[in-house]
C-alpha cells in the first residue's frame, strides 16, 4: 500500500512538468517549423521557456508569493505574441488563464479564466475575422489552462496529504511516549515501593527473625515477577489488571509499609474490563502516594457499584501533596484524571479538616460502555 502512495506521488508530481513542458512545446513549434525568421523563433523560444518554469516556481505547491507578478508576465508573453503568430501561439495563453485558476478562489477565477480564453481566441483571428480560428485559438487556451489547474491542484493535494500524514506520524509518536510515561509511572510505581519496602523488612528481619524473612523474601521474590509482568504489559501497549488482585496487593503493600488498612468491595464482579482496569490503575497509583509521601497511620480502601456508577474512594490520615491538582499536583493525579476522562468520570482529590486526605472517582458505567 505505501509503495502504490508512493508510485502515485511520482505520478502526480512527475506529470506536471511534463505537462507544462508539453504546453510550452505545443506553443514554440509551429513557430519554430513555420515560415518565421529566426529572431522570432529565439523569441518564441525564450517566451515559451520563461512561461514554463515561471508556472512550475511560482505555482509549485507550497508557493504562494508574488503571483501577481508572475500572472502579469504571463499575461504579456502568452497575449502579446499572439499579434505575431496568431493561432500557433494559443496554447501559450493557457498559462495566464491556468495561473488563474491556481491563484485565486473559483468566484473569482473562474470568470477572469473565460475572459482570457476569449481573448486568446480574438487574437488568434487577428487581423483577420476569422470566426473558425478564433475559436480554436480560444479552446486551445482553454484546454491548457485546465490541463494546468487539473494537474497543479492534484500536485497540492498530493502535497497538502503529505503534511497531514507526517503531522499525524508526529502525533501518533508522541501520544505513543506519552501513553509509555504514563504507564511506566501508575503502574510500576506501586511495584517499586513495594519491592522497597519488603527489602528494608527482610534486612531487619534477617539478625532475629530469619524464618520470617525468608517468608517476606519469598513475597518480595512474587513482586518482582509481578513488576517485570508490568513492563512486559506496557512495552506491549496491552494490558489488563485484576481490580480484585490489586486491592490485595495495595492491602500488603501498606501493611508492609506499617500502615493499618482496611478494605471494603463489592460488586466487582460485574465491572466492565475497561473500568476495573481504569479503578485498578488509580487505586495503585494512590496507595504509592500513600506510602511514598504521607506519615498515614491508616488507610481505609473501598471499590463498590451504586446507582450505576463505580465508586473507589482512598481515605488516610497522613496523605500530603496538592490536593486540588494544580500547579503543585504530581504527573501521577495529573495521569490518572487523564485516563478518567476517557471513560466520562470524574476524580476528585481533597483535604479535610481533621488531617485526613481523600481520593475518590465516579465512573459511570453506562456513559463509560458508550
Amino acid at each position: 500500500m505505501r509503495e502504490e502512495r508512493a508510485g502515485v506521488r511520482a505520478l502526480v508530481f512527475g506529470a506536471q512538468p511534463v505537462a507544462v513542458a508539453a504546453i510550452a512545446l505545443l506553443a514554440f513549434l509551429p513557430v519554430l517549423t513555420g515560415r518565421t525568421s529566426w529572431p522570432d523563433r529565439l523569441a518564441a523560444l525564450a517566451c515559451a521557456a520563461a512561461l514554463a518554469a515561471g508556472h512550475l516556481i511560482w505555482f509549485a505547491p507550497g508557493r504562494a508569493g508574488r503571483r501577481i507578478v508572475v500572472l502579469a508576465a504571463q499575461a504579456a508573453l502568452g497575449f502579446v505574441p499572439l499579434l505575431q503568430f496568431g493561432v500557433q501561439w494559443s496554447p501559450a495563453s493557457g498559462f495566464f488563464a491556468g495561473g488563474l485558476l491556481l491563484a485565486f478562489p473559483p468566484a473569482k477565477a473562474v470568470p477572469g479564466a473565460l475572459l482570457a480564453c476569449v481573448v486568446a481566441g480574438l487574437g488568434s483571428a487577428w487581423p483577420g475575422p476569422s470566426v473558425h480560428v478564433g475559436v480554436a485559438g480560444a479552446v486551445v487556451a482553454g484546454v491548457a489552462a485546465l490541463t494546468l489547474f487539473g494537474l497543479g491542484t492534484s500536485a497540492g493535494l498530493v502535497a497538502e496529504r503529505d503534511v497531514e500524514v507526517r503531522e499525524l506520524k508526529r502525533q501518533a509518536i508522541a501520544e505513543e511516549r506519552k501513553r509509555f510515561s504514563r504507564d511506566l509511572h501508575d503502574l510500576l510505581g506501586l511495584s517499586l515501593s513495594a519491592i522497597t519496602l519488603k527489602g528494608e523488612l527482610v534486612d531487619r528481619l534477617v539478625p532475629t527473625r530469619p524464618e520470617q524473612a525468608k517468608e517476606e523474601l519469598a513475597e518480595l521474590l512474587v513482586m518482582s515477577r509481578r513488576a517485570l509482568a508490568d513492563v512486559r504489559t506496557i512495552a506491549a501497549g496491552y494490558r489488563e489488571l485484576s481490580l480484585e488482585e490489586e486491592c490485595r496487593a495495595a492491602a500488603d503493600v501498606l501493611s508492609a509499609a506499617g500502615t493499618r488498612v482496611t478494605v471494603a468491595r463489592s460488586g466487582l464482579e460485574n465491572l466492565p474490563l475497561r473500568v476495573a482496569t481504569a479503578l485498578g490503575t488509580v487505586l495503585r497509583e494512590g496507595v504509592t502516594n500513600v506510602v511514598r509521601h504521607s506519615t498515614a497511620s491508616w488507610c481505609a480502601l473501598s471499590v463498590s457499584i451504586g446507582d450505576g456508577t463505580a465508586w473507589l474512594e482512598i481515605v488516610n490520615d497522613g496523605a500530603a501533596g496538592a490536593a486540588d491538582g494544580g500547579p503543585d499536583a504530581g504527573a501521577g493525579l495529573r495521569n490518572l484524571r487523564d485516563r478518567i476522562d476517557v471513560l466520562n468520570g470524574t476524580l476528585t482529590a481533597e483535604a479535610g479538616p481533621d488531617g485526613t486526605h481523600r481520593l475518590l472517582v465516579a465512573i459511570p458505567l453506562e456513559r463509560a460502555a458508550s
